[in-house]
């Protein structure tokens, strides 16, 4: 029987951005892993630094560049032996393609994860997001939904407000019932817009929609992010050098 232990590809995880959502995610790549016994899993090497500046400052108020955080986490990952790099945060995929851009690691982004499932679970032309307003103002996710031509709905910016206080009560360690009323209701007045897919592309929000109840479906990124890295991993090594990785 074959070791998928020894087989697997090196996964790095460049977390932090925020502590909560890197073991959230890193939970949600467990559980997708098809495994019976320890040695069935994937070899996983976490960077996990809170100290990078805040994604929604510098993107939307001339805050911190945290472009230097990153280069480090991923050199890091690097010299651990990680072929495999994924990013459990979905605001920071701004500054992520030139980051790797000269890396010698297989990029996968949650950006395109999620919207994969977005496209398989939608009925109709309508995908509904919630995110950080620095995402919402990045547009990566409005591109990539309009290349397979869906129309974006965002949430009024009244209801952006109310999301970006339920964002920083998740930051804060608050995942609590009131918090979890509040993303419903958002939840729902996306599908009265005529929404039939929702992608919750902020990394917080990943940490309650497993618990909602929704009349639409609820795409989640870090689960997205979390599959296709299990499929990466686990291919044959003369496959996986052969598409993914980038010469030296």
């Amino acid at each position: 029987m074959s070791n998928a232990h020894a087989e697997s590809r090196v996964v790095g995880i460049l977390g932090g951005m925020g502590p909560a959502a890197t073991v959230d995610f890193y939970d949600k790549l467990i559980k997708a892993t098809p495994a019976t016994k320890d040695q069935d899993h994937l070899r996983v090497v976490i960077w996990a630094d809170p100290t990078v500046p805040d994604r929604t400052k510098a993107l939307r108020s001339g805050g911190l560049d945290p472009t230097p955080w990153l280069d480090r986490g991923v050199e890091n990952l690097v010299a651990s032996g990680a072929e495999i790099l994924v990013v459990p945060c979905n605001t920071i995929h701004a500054y992520l393609p030139a980051v790797v851009r000269d890396k010698n690691i297989h990029f996968i982004s949650i950006i395109d994860a999620a919207v994969q499932q977005a496209q398989q679970a939608a009925s109709a032309g309508k995908v509904g997001l919630l995110a950080t307003q620095a995402t919402l103002e990045s547009g990566v996710y409005q591109e990539a939904l309009g290349e397979r031509g869906f129309e974006t709905v965002v949430p009024s910016r009244r209801i952006q407000s109310r999301l970006m206080q339920v964002i920083y009560q998740v930051k804060a360690g608050d995942t609590g019932e009131a918090v979890r009323n509040v993303t419903a209701s958002i939840l729902d007045d996306l599908a009265a817009q005529g929404v039939t897919a929702v992608i919750a592309a902020c990394t917080e929000i990943s940490v309650l929609v497993s618990d909602l109840t929704a009349s639409i479906p609820v795409i989640d990124p870090s689960h997205a992010l979390a599959l296709r890295t299990v499929a990466a991993a686990r291919e044959p090594a003369d496959s996986f050098e052969r598409v993914h990785m980038k010469p030296n």
